[in-house]
């Protein structure tokens, strides 16, 4: 039984130290319901779908096409049937009188009777055709370049989602650390106002025991009227930070946030920046993106010189015709066919190649142009993040100064040793000292995200 606690106890401990913190079950949040992460992924169906689409246009396609024509005049033509019959006729009939008149026994024939020309129009009165159609590209290098140019859009298209939730989760860090800063305000805000009537109370004994003027008493409220009111302007910073987090998060813009985690320990920075830019520019989804983009063009490219080259064809059609619908013999028939298209000449496929280079030169603008943008981000993000460094130090020794000092000042105030103004210039001191390094800490980890952002160091799921 001691030994299923101890595993319980163990396998507890164990989950414990495997819980996400709620940073991380915000950024997943995110990930999953961000509307901008949703208009990303319908992007990348709809470039899946045109992939799609152009692999199954080298696949054969089988079609029913049925025709019923009725038709009445038009041109016509004559068959001489009386023209070739009717002198053969007149030569039987002669003959036959001839033998007639010879041979008295001889057969009674009847007379052979004259035949007119058969007049047919061209077109049937009625006329039914239905035919069963298969038609396969043999080859065709416009489909098979198409092809390449789709595959290369739909990764790039892919790349695009994961860029864009980087950028979310840095987003989704600024905003939790920007409104972990509104809240630490408001508190800071909150424990001066606290301290504020305590010293308005304190002031009041000491004017009841004539140790203060009544003007000293005015002075505390007066004092104390502005802190109030410095208060609510940092509660309404507190609510718009709230607010602009929950739209990360595509949830109501009042729900409450989780910010009883302890700010994550301001670790330094160990990379060099040449390491930090050369991770950014081999691991940036935008950069990678382009490569493809590069590729499609150069796939262009082939595909408009591909104009010239000639196309082959497979068509086979199987049905039945006649004036009605009827399966036999006579009414059945097959016809296949390859069939080879060789262009000759045609202007504008020469346009149509000084077009696709053009694009594809565009495209390694963009890429060189891309670089520098890269570069210069990092470094913007590098040097921010070392100030931020150096001014965490200087933050937490002003504050260890000014916190000491109104200790004092406080002490010899509730003694009658220090007037007011004293113990008011201490207790700015004292909050403003509270407030910069609360914004030095959380500006650190915001630093942190835009420099995490610009060398794609978080791990995309």
């Amino acid at each position: 039984m001691k030994l299923q606690i101890i595993f319980l106890l163990l396998l507890g401990a164990l989950l414990a130290g495997k819980a996400q913190s709620p940073l991380d079950t915000y950024i997943s949040q995110a990930l999953q319901q961000n509307i901008g992460v949703q208009q990303q992924k319908l992007t990348l169906e709809a470039a899946k779908a045109d992939l799609k689409l152009a692999r199954q246009q080298l696949l054969p396609t089988l079609s029913v096409n049925a025709r019923y024509s009725v038709a009445y005049g038009g041109r016509a033509f004559i068959i001489p049937v009386g023209d070739l019959v009717n002198p053969i006729y007149s030569n039987l009939n002669a003959l036959n009188e001839v033998a007639a008149s010879a041979t008295p026994d001889y057969p009674t024939i009847p007379e052979y009777p004259a035949i007119s020309n058969v007049e047919e129009n061209f077109l049937r009165p009625t006329e039914q055709e239905t035919v069963v159609r298969l038609q396969m590209p043999l080859y065709n290098q416009a489909i098979l370049k198409n092809q390449r140019i789709h595959e290369n859009l739909e990764a790039a298209s892919r790349l695009s989602v994961e860029a864009y939730k980087r950028t979310l989760v840095k987003e989704v860090k600024v905003a939790y650390y920007s409104y972990l800063q509104a809240r630490q305000g408001t508190q800071i805000v909150e424990q001066a106002r606290d301290i504020l009537q305590e010293n308005l109370r304190t002031t009041q004994s000491l004017e009841t025991h004539h140790k203060v003027t009544r003007d000293a008493v005015f002075q505390a409220q007066a004092e104390l009227s502005s802190v109030e009111q410095q208060l609510v302007e940092a509660q309404t910073l507190e609510k718009v930070a709230r607010g602009f987090f929950n739209t990360l998060l595509n949830r109501p813009l009042d729900t409450a946030i989780d910010s009883s985690a302890e700010t994550p320990a301001n670790t330094a920075y160990t990379d060099a920046l040449e390491q930090a830019t050369a991770q950014a520019l081999s691991q940036r989804e935008e950069f990678r993106q382009l490569a493809y983009y590069e590729a499609a063009r150069d796939q262009e490219i082939q595909m408009a010189k591909g104009a010239r080259l000639p196309s082959i064809n497979l068509q086979a059609d199987y049905g039945i015709q006649g004036t009605r619908y009827v399966v036999d013999d006579g009414a059945q028939f097959f016809l296949g066919s390859v069939v080879m298209n060789v262009p000759l000449f045609d202007a504008k496929t020469n346009t149509r190649v000084q077009q696709a280079t053009i694009a594809q030169l565009q495209v390694e603008q963009e890429r060189a142009a891309a670089e520098q943008q890269i570069q210069l981000q990092v470094l913007k993000a590098y040097y921010e993040m070392e100030a931020a460094q150096e001014q965490i130090k200087q933050a937490e020794a002003a504050y260890t100064a000014a916190d000491q000092g109104f200790r004092l000042v406080r002490k010899k105030y509730e003694q009658g040793q220090a007037n007011l103004l004293e113990f008011q210039q201490s207790r700015n001191q004292m909050t403003t000292a509270a407030l910069q390094q609360s914004i030095a800490r959380l500006q650190y980890q915001i630093r942190l995200a835009n420099l995490e952002q610009a060398t794609a160091a978080y791990p995309i799921p």
